[in-house]
């Protein structure tokens, strides 16, 4: 029996690092060698079985399953030719469609017959990203003929960016794009989704002047979080609440566990029943079955269906005969939930949901454990410190207050706010009461919110941390060992990953300057690290009412580097694509000097100081100059006052040109000594458009490499054809962002000029673009280098 048990652990193990193995993997192995490696392992374990064997074999079949499910997905994805082509696409309307800012919608959408090159554009499993820019709303389940342009998956690659390809890949979106025209051929018929849409119509339009607490509250009830705004988001971080709207599996698996409990308390006071059935495999039934109907009421989605998944394994090994501890429910359970949907495990919500579970079974859930108040504290409390590392990665903030302020919002939304939702859809054919039950709801949820106000307003409640986003996993493994029973060893093991957090960015040295071109997409931002201090140079273009790149990917990116504050902050000119994060950058960091123009998007300007010619400043024994605009300039447009900054240190020389366009560029040349001009690297102006980079700048600066920072498939077709041709006359090699991802260029003084960090080979991914096929890598350095 005990080997038996050493056998089974070990393959459980063995499949779940398999699948975990796709985190790794930057091209994915051919499938001949995997199989190979999986029936020779399964050939030696029958001869052998022992348990290291076990777990290779185990290893190899999990390795196999998960890379053909990548691989399958990734085939899905739409030829490169068909990007950009106008093609009329029959198909469904899949899931919940939603607003989209400014205006239009976005939704899902899954084609079935293209009228155009069938064979080339459409795959039979493919699931669409769309957006629309028209009053109409789809509506789950509806039959349409649209005309769209697509293109590849296609997302920012940042140090501490958000990976969206990844999520695209883990989502199974084959394709994103706009629509041009559409026409509805079929009604949607009755379904989840239908009425889950009809609920989100009918209780936000009751609820006008409440929208916060009704958008919460239809979030609780149905998992769609299209009511909720930015401001409600920003509020349940600074009070440590997200974990309660923002991912469904920690909220299912509570209601779960709840209803289980208060069922095995009614269960033991019936000394009758409890001789027939025991209390706790009963409970453990009951709670599956309430969140099995909060699940069907919540859509059905991927994340909800994993967790309801995992909780079955864990019911039916309670069931079954024997004992099994606890690690080997929560193994069996995450290989079934693996074995169901490979990747998963490029989920955040998943590895979140377990990691819920087994906090929760900790605390409560096991045989053997306190009940009542003393299981919900300790439930809290692990929740609180085991969830740190996740808030701090996804929030860059702790918030000091969680702890209290779940204590009240965790029983109040499951006893209160939650059952009256649910009671307010079962009167849903008289909707007078209907109305009074989601009215009481949603008055306990704005009472919940003055209080989550008042909470985050007081002093010390929330501050912000910079933690890398590697680090995390160290912060974790510090959390687990904290909250390790004392009895057990290992908690001096602590101090390892603790010092993976704690240890300090490895800062340029004296002389020399750190610079990162982030990948913002149709636009600039580049940030400039001495020892001692740190530039902001653009903050990149804003992506809507409610999202920008300072937020998106700045923001990030400084906290991946520890950077809290900034000494500069440029301008170069007042183009969105250059300030629009500007916003979120000076609301989030302390700036001690705005240099350049002040954006008039933003609010009443504060003190800062135009770019001219001639500024000069030293940080650490590197040279900062402003070469462009000259004071008694007549050049007209504001592309043309954008502010030119070089860079020095030591004998490299970096020259970053803002918009600055031909006539701008030629009386640069003409009224600028030779030497400041000549430049290592130049940031092409303009993005690399035909009306910037002419000949005479190039021949004037002589740069070794150039970049330009453009969006993927951006409608300008930057760089232009002009400007690469005559790069190519001049042997000039370069780079652009929308294939490279955020560009490293670490300069000393005293070394050779050195070779660039890309992002997307820093960080190589299978699921990254280029695609994971031969081709694909065989044109990877066309792709990525020009000319």
């Amino acid at each position: 029996m005990r080997v038996s048990i050493r056998l089974s652990t070990a393959c459980l193990l063995g499949w779940i690092f398999g699948h975990l193995s796709l985190w790794f993997w930057s091209t994915l192995p051919p499938s001949e060698l995997t199989i190979g490696c999986a029936l020779l392992a399964l050939v030696v374990l029958c001869f052998q079985p022992k348990r290291l064997l076990a777990g290779c074999a185990a290893l190899s079949l999990g390795i196999l399953c998960a890379t053909q499910a990548a691989r399958l997905q990734l085939d899905t994805r739409i030829p490169t030719a068909c990007e950009g082509q106008l093609l009329t696409v029959n198909g469904v309307i899949v899931g919940l469609p939603e607003p989209a800012e400014p205006l239009g919608v976005r939704f899902r959408f899954q084609p079935d017959y293209v009228q155009s090159n069938p064979t080339e554009c459409l795959h039979k499993e493919a699931l669409w990203q769309l957006s629309w820019r028209a009053d109409a709303m789809p509506l789950p389940g509806e039959r349409w003929r649209i005309q769209v342009k697509l293109k590849r998956p296609h997302g920012l690659q940042n140090p501490g960016g958000f990976d969206v390809e990844r999520w695209h890949h883990a989502e199974g979106v084959s394709a994103t794009g706009w629509l041009r025209d559409g026409q509805r051929l079929a009604r949607a018929t009755p379904s989840i989704d239908l009425w889950r849409w009809q609920i989100r119509q009918r209780l936000l339009a009751e609820f006008p002047l409440q929208q916060d607490a009704a958008g919460t509250v239809l979030a609780l009830l149905t998992g769609d979080r299209v009511g909720i705004s930015p401001s409600a988001w920003e509020r349940y971080a600074r009070t440590g609440v997200t974990h309660l709207v923002a991912i469904s599996g920690v909220h299912i698996t509570l209601v779960a566990w709840l209803s289980g409990y208060l069922f095995q308390s009614l269960w033991r006071r019936t000394p009758t029943a409890a001789k027939y059935c025991s209390a706790l495999r009963l409970g453990g039934l009951v709670g599956w079955l309430v969140a099995a109907a909060y699940v069907l009421l919540a859509g059905a989605e991927v994340p909800a269906q994993r967790t309801l998944f995992m909780l079955a394994v864990i019911l039916l090994m309670r069931w079954l005969p024997g004992q099994f501890s606890g690690p080997q429910i929560w193994m069996t359970a995450l290989a079934v939930v693996l074995l169901w949907d490979p990747l998963a495990v490029h989920s955040v919500g998943l590895w979140l949901s377990f990691g819920a579970v087994g906090l929760l079974m900790a605390a409560g859930m096991p045989l053997g454990e306190e009940g009542g108040w003393r299981a919900a504290l300790r439930a809290q409390w692990l929740a609180t410190w085991g969830l740190l590392p996740l808030s701090i990665a996804i929030f860059g903030r702790v918030s000091w207050v969680s702890f209290p302020v779940n204590l009240i919002a965790i029983p109040l939304i499951t006893f209160a706010v939650v059952p009256l939702s649910m009671l307010g859809l079962v009167c849903w054919p008289w909707p007078s009461l209907m109305a009074a039950c989601w009215g009481l709801s949603v008055l306990l949820m704005q009472q919940l919110i003055n209080v989550l106000d008042w909470a985050a307003a007081l002093p010390g409640a929330w501050q912000s941390f910079a933690l890398p986003s590697g680090s995390a996993w160290g912060l974790a493994l510090v959390m687990m060992l904290v909250l390790m029973p004392r009895a057990m060893p290992g908690r001096l093991w602590l101090i390892f990953p603790l010092a993976w957090v704690v240890w300090p960015q490895l800062l340029p040295t004296t002389g020399a300057v750190r610079m990162t071109l982030l990948d913002v997409g149709q636009g600039l931002s580049v940030v400039l690290q001495t020892r001692h201090h740190q530039l902001l140079y653009d903050t990149g273009p804003s992506f809507g009412p409610i999202a920008d790149a300072g937020s998106r990917v700045i923001l990030p990116a400084l906290r991946e580097a520890r950077i809290t504050s900034l000494d500069r902050l440029i301008f170069s000119h007042d183009d969105l694509d250059h300030t629009g994060g500007g916003a979120s950058v000076l609301a989030a960091l302390p700036v001690k000097q705005v240099l350049g123009v002040w954006p008039l998007a933003l609010d009443a300007p504060a003190r800062h100081t135009p770019c001219r010619a001639g500024q000069r400043w030293f940080w650490d024994g590197v040279q900062f100059d402003v070469l462009w605009p000259y004071p008694e300039s007549t050049v007209a447009g504001d592309n043309n006052q954008s502010c030119v900054l070089r860079v020095q240190a030591g004998k490299h020389v970096v020259l970053i040109m803002g918009d600055i366009e031909a006539v701008a560029e030629l009386q640069l040349v003409a009224e600028t000594p030779v030497q400041h001009l000549r430049a290592d690297l130049l940031v092409l102006g303009h993005h690399g458009s035909k009306t910037s980079s002419t000949a005479t700048l190039l021949d004037a600066v002589q740069p070794k490499e150039v970049i330009a920072a453009v969006g993927y498939r951006n409608r300008f077709k930057h760089p232009a054809k002009a400007v690469l041709h005559r790069l190519q006359e001049r042997g000039i090699h370069g780079w652009r962002s929308d294939a490279t991802g955020a560009l490293q260029y670490d300069v000393v003084p005293a070394q050779p000029w050195p070779d660039v960090q890309r992002w997307r080979v820093q960080q190589a991914h299978y699921w990254l673009w280029p695609e994971h096929s031969a081709a694909g890598r065989a044109s990877l350095g066309a792709l990525h280098v020009f000319p």
